[in-house]
């Protein structure tokens, strides 16, 4: 897509929330709000991603049709796997309608409208982050809902909780021995976590090299509400889910992300003297 040309495959933010005041951001191309000052004078960019349950639906893009049928080939003969972040800029495009396609998500997503089902959960805080009584983005009863557990669906967490029946402890080790025993940092292995979205495709490559059925392991990730925009998310977190996603094409897993996702997304060291394409 040239610049300035408008992507009809999804319903820009701004349109949909028919506030001027959100644009994108000069440097990184995130959707932003620019908050200004009693004088009217703009002061600084505020990303969208930190909003609120209460504002949040209102900037969501759609998926076209078109982009649903895309999509829909492009997963024939491929176990797909969609990992759904709480990004305001395409948390609602995951194939929510498309039960042949795994959906894990994560956290407080489950107070959102937008969040209609889930196959697997994961709550990796500390104990004091999920049991508080009003979580982040103003949830209530986030405690609550993770052992109710409605959808009845595996929760990952740092380690098995009685409260909670359906939580499983995190395979950490196992994970780490996979992607991390070629790699050394001094004499030892990191573990490059993160953020959810790491564990989320640690998961996933995991049970891709454990032995099960060919027919069993996920071909395919898509990556959707992820975005890492937030200055204490953009040198730490971003970096690590980029590693996390050349893992998984390194093991031969295909990975999609919605057009403008700020994952990978870099200028070319040393300049473009050669022209564009390179």
């Amino acid at each position: 897509m040239r610049k300035g040309e408008l992507n009809t495959r999804y319903v820009p933010l701004h349109i949909l929330a028919g506030e001027p005041e959100h644009t994108r951001c000069p440097t990184c191309n995130m959707p932003v709000r620019i908050v200004r000052r009693k004088s009217g004078e703009a002061d600084h960019y505020e990303p969208l991603d930190t909003v609120t349950i209460d504002s949040v639906d209102k900037r969501l893009p759609l998926v076209s049709p078109e982009m649903d049928a895309e999509l829909q080939e492009l997963r024939k003969g491929k176990r797909t796997v969609a990992l759904v972040g709480l990004a305001a800029t395409s948390c609602s495009l995951a194939p929510y309608q498309h039960e042949d396609v795994e959906l894990w998500s994560m956290n407080e997503a489950h107070a959102f409208t937008w969040m209609t089902r889930a196959t697997r959960w994961f709550q990796v805080h500390h104990t004091q982050f999920y049991t508080r009584q009003v979580a982040k983005r103003n949830v209530v009863g986030h405690y609550d809902w993770l052992k109710a557990n409605e959808w009845d669906i595996p929760i990952y967490m740092q380690y098995y909780h009685a409260e909670i029946p359906k939580s499983r402890a995190y395979p950490l080790k196992e994970v780490c021995d996979l992607f991390f025993k070629n790699i050394y940092v001094g004499e030892k292995h990191p573990k490059n976590f993160y953020s959810s979205l790491d564990y989320m495709i640690g998961i996933a490559l995991l049970e891709g090299r454990q032995g099960i059925k060919k027919e069993k392991r996920f071909n395919r990730i898509e990556i959707y509400g992820f975005e890492m925009s937030a200055d204490s998310e953009y040198v730490e977190q971003r970096a690590s889910a980029n590693f996390w996603i050349a893992m998984a094409a390194a093991n031969g897993v295909e990975v999609w992300m919605p057009e403008g996702c700020g994952l990978l997304k870099s200028n070319l060291y040393g300049g473009k003297e050669q022209g564009y394409g390179w």
